[in-house]
């Protein structure tokens, strides 16, 4: 719940401003998308239940769609971040840089799980550890980056250079 509350501080921020996709619709929505995503998935597997058998096929296809969707609003909220301008660059791509390295240690198990099963049961729990410590780098990752970007200080005033007069 704190992820998801510290996502939509990001996305609506106090002000115009502190939002890091500018208030715009679809990257409100996507970042809303992201941040109740979990919650909403948990939800739908505790009440719904898939003890029963009839209705296998709908289950694996929630399964593939609960693997789809997150990587869809990640990508769509990510893009927003970086096209809305608020963040200054390069730091406004480090979303996608995030989400490209979350990616890889999500589907690098699994390539490794179909090439050779047996190590990845030999190996389970650090493979686990792997996708937490991928998890845990980003989010505090982007957290501490948010957080040093938004106690910088940005001048209110341009240079303004006096023209040159002739006498």
């Amino acid at each position: 719940m704190l992820w998801a509350g510290a996502i939509l501080l990001l996305a609506f921020g106090l002000s115009r401003e502190g939002s890091v996709v500018g208030r715009k619709p679809l990257g409100l929505a996507a970042s809303a998308a992201v941040a109740l995503w979990p919650v909403t998935s948990t939800l739908v597997n505790l009440f719904a239940g898939s003890d029963n058998l009839e209705q296998a096929d709908a289950w694996r296809f929630w399964g593939y769609l609960s693997v789809v969707l997150p990587l869809v609003f990640g990508l769509i909220a990510a893009m927003q971040v970086a096209r809305a301008g608020v963040v200054p660059a390069p730091w406004n791509w480090a979303p996608l840089w995030v989400l490209g390295v979350q990616s890889v240690m999500w589907i690098l198990p699994q390539l490794i799980g179909a090439a050779s099963p047996t190590f990845v049961m030999e190996m389970a729990g650090l493979v686990a550890a792997l996708g937490t410590l991928a998890f845990l780098t980003s989010t505090l990752g982007l957290g501490i980056l948010a957080v040093i970007l938004a106690s910088r200080s940005q001048t209110g005033t341009v240079p303004v250079f006096q023209s040159s007069t002739s006498e």
